[in-house]
């Protein structure tokens, strides 16, 4: 995986540790849920610095 996370399984969940992935600016990217079009619910990294960016 990316980043250098880790996948934690047993019997009943599923976790993912936390990995430092990094935006084009250089800070590390947030989880981000999509809230209209044919992808809704679908959850995707995006900048912390959105929508103001240098």
């Amino acid at each position: 995986m990316a980043g250098g996370g880790e996948f934690s399984n047993s019997s009943n969940s599923r976790s993912v540790a936390t990995s430092n992935i990094l935006c084009n600016c250089g800070t590390i990217a947030v989880v981000r849920t999509v809230k209209s079009g044919p992808n809704v619910g679908l959850k995707f990294h995006g900048c912390r610095n959105w929508p103001v960016s240098p």
